[in-house]
């Protein structure tokens, strides 16, 4: 009866590992915490308890001045979510990931409980007058009985390992933090109500949340991703942080552990903070990004509103960059850059991109905010609940994106010369004509894939040069066994196989001498390869064309020796027609990518490689093909030239 698969998709997006994000941390910025020492530390909270009333009744005043239609889209989705059977979670069904790597089964069924959950509280502040309180116990009751909080594929961080979870070392892991934030909304909402049902809901929620939450993070230091003992932070930092400053803010009534939360979670924060990139730029990606710079936003902006202003970072332009970058991997619509694992479709949460805007005054980020929301929820008349704090977070900003000019920047171009991305479109301010982006960085980066000098393509914002992406995350994905996926390989990105031998992975393998002036980016990736390769140069070109609406790439290389085969690969999602010698034709819609090479100096094969993931397959449908270019010379040194046109049909 219940769909969320959707929801649950999106969700996969962003389930993170602890990856080695390698590099390095300026302890010197401290951005965060030097920023609530200066406003007075604990002091900066001391009229909390009446931050919470007026949060509470601003909540309560946006529900009570929304439209009926809206109201009654919301009494809606709580009326099936009245009729609800919860899902049971068991110890076999906990046990999949260890058995046989599946983490699907598990975490629907998890995820599904929350959704509901959420759905029956929207409808109770929309009107529900009570009718969805036994539906909503039910639903907080078996969470809190949960024996943990923690997903399949993170419990092995505990003493005990992988298995069943540990009730003497209780761990906490991103969707604890999801779990406690969850809990804290509905407790927060509707506390009075609760109480109502029975004062031991109440008192069960606080008990569980110091017990699975608040007890274990001030305790404890050892846990990776606070970053005090060390490494360098993913997103699993500042999302696992914003969760549980929520917790304290919203429901820590003690003043003193209150403070403690709160004080801990700065230091921590900062140390995601410190090893961001001076550019802005996120490693992990676009479909990354809301749970990295989207939930440091939220954080920020937590604080700053918590204090009554008396902390803020707006003039902060790290930060800002770190927004910025959202846009600036912007394709159109749902498309964005997708090295790496991040998804070539997705909506980044629109509200943490508003966010971004209000606190730095940013029209752009404003705007762009307004677009997403639109592109996320098309009907003004309900209001998307993903999770109660997104819910909360839509709730609260519908009527100022109804009011913002919903337009995306599409901005020309963008260097991030840290990340060593680059995007480029030939008409600015348009999704039209031809977009263009490329990496050299490193295989060592946050869910990293082989794939140093990679590049994609897209006409009119439709993809023709593709990054496939990642598959449905098993146990697989984060393990030794991670680059026998096929989708992480070099050889199925838009790189060079030299001398029949891939790229590796590890912070070693990387490009070197990279360099971007005006409408060229250049780098040498013989360093991606290991020495199998006997490569000792591969300069790799880009030269973007926009008044042309071409990309010319030349490739050039020396070889120590000739051993096998290399050939350059080209993925696409769409058939190409090789009827011509010497051109490839990419044809989509009313436009197509002409691909030129010199047909008497390589050898031309297109493979069709299927496609029968719940992940990819909504992407590209039900296969993608690799085109590829073999020299017919055996000479130690080469090189390429290849052209890509956009034409119209």
């Amino acid at each position: 009866m219940y769909s969320t698969k959707a929801f649950l998709f999106s969700l996969l997006l962003l389930f993170a590992a602890p990856w080695n994000r390698a590099r390095g941390q300026d302890k010197t910025r401290n951005f965060l915490y030097k920023e609530y020492q200066r406003a007075g530390a604990e002091k900066t909270f001391a009229d909390l308890p009446n931050f919470r009333e007026q949060k509470l009744a601003a909540i309560s005043n946006v529900i009570k001045s929304l439209p009926p239609a809206v109201k009654a889209s919301l009494l809606e989705a709580a009326d099936k979510a009245a009729r609800f059977t919860w899902p049971s979670l068991t110890a076999s069904v906990y046990l999949q990931y260890r058995d046989n790597g599946n983490r699907i089964n598990y975490e629907d069924a998890q995820f599904q409980r929350r959704k509901v959950l959420s759905d029956l509280v929207a409808g109770e502040l929309a009107g529900g007058n009570g009718k969805y309180m036994p539906q909503i116990v039910n639903g907080l009751w078996l969470m809190l009985e949960e024996s943990t909080w923690v997903l399949p594929a993170h419990i092995g961080v505990q003493k005990a390992g992988s298995g069943l979870p540990d009730p003497a070392e209780p761990i906490v892991d991103l969707f604890a933090g999801e779990t406690a934030s969850t809990i804290s909304w509905t407790q927060f909402l509707l506390r009075k109500e609760l109480d109502k049902v029975s004062p031991m809901v109440n008192k069960r929620i606080d008990f569980e949340l110091q017990q699975r939450i608040i007890q274990p993070f001030l305790a404890r230091n050892d846990f990776w991703w606070m970053g005090f003992k060390g490494g360098q932070m993913n997103n699993w930092n500042i999302w696992i942080n914003t969760n549980i400053l929520q917790v304290a803010l919203l429901n820590i009534n003690d003043e003193a552990t209150r403070n403690k939360v709160i004080d801990k979670t700065i230091r921590s924060a900062d140390f995601f903070l410190n090893g961001y990139p001076a550019d802005g730029g996120c490693d992990e990606g676009p479909s990354y990004w809301g749970h990295a710079g989207g939930k440091l936003i939220e954080f920020v902006n937590w604080l700053h509103i918590a204090s009554g202003a008396r902390l803020s970072w707006a003039d902060n332009e790290l930060v800002h960059r770190i927004g910025s970058y959202i846009y600036k991997m912007h394709v159109d619509s749902n498309r964005f850059v997708n090295f790496a694992d991040a998804s070539a479709r997705t909506i980044p949460p629109p509200h943490a991109v508003y966010l971004f805007g209000t606190q730095f005054r940013d029209s752009l980020l404003q705007n762009f905010g307004a677009y997403l929301a639109k592109l996320e929820n098309p009907d003004s008349n309900s209001i998307k609940n993903p999770s109660l704090a997104f819910f909360i977070y839509n709730l609260e900003n519908r009527s100022a994106w109804l009011s913002t000019p919903a337009r995306a920047p599409f901005t020309a171009v963008n260097w991030l010369p840290d990340l060593q991305v680059l995007s480029m479109r030939s008409k600015a301010g348009t999704p039209e004509g031809l977009f263009f982006a490329a990496q050299g960085g490193h295989n060592a980066e946050s869910h990293n894939h082989n794939d140093v000098g990679n590049f994609v393509l897209y006409m009119n914002g439709k993809p023709a040069i593709i990054d496939v992406g990642v598959g449905t995350y098993t146990k697989q994905t984060f393990s030794a066994d991670r680059y026998k996926l096929w989708f992480m390989q070099s050889q199925w990105h838009n790189c060079p196989t030299v001398n029949g031998v891939q790229q590796q992975a590890g912070r070693q393998f990387r490009a070197k001498d990279v360099n971007f002036s005006k409408n060229q980016l250049s780098m040498d990736i013989a360093a991606a390869y290991p020495s199998t390769a006997a490569v000792k140069q591969w300069k790799r070109t880009f030269t973007f064309n926009g008044s042309h609406e071409s990309l010319q790439l030349d490739d050039q290389w020396e070889l120590t020796e000739y051993k096998a085969p290399t050939v350059l690969h080209f993925m696409t999602a769409i058939d190409p027609d090789t009827s011509q010698a010497g051109k490839i034709v990419l044809r989509d819609a009313s436009v197509a990518l002409q691909m030129s090479y010199n047909a008497t100096d390589y050898v031309l094969q297109v493979e069709r490689q299927e496609v029968a993931d719940r992940r990819l397959s909504p992407v590209w449908g039900d296969h993608v093909n690799r085109i590829t270019l073999q020299p017919k010379s055996q000479a130690v040194k080469g090189k390429s030239r290849i052209l890509f046109e956009m034409k119209k049909k």
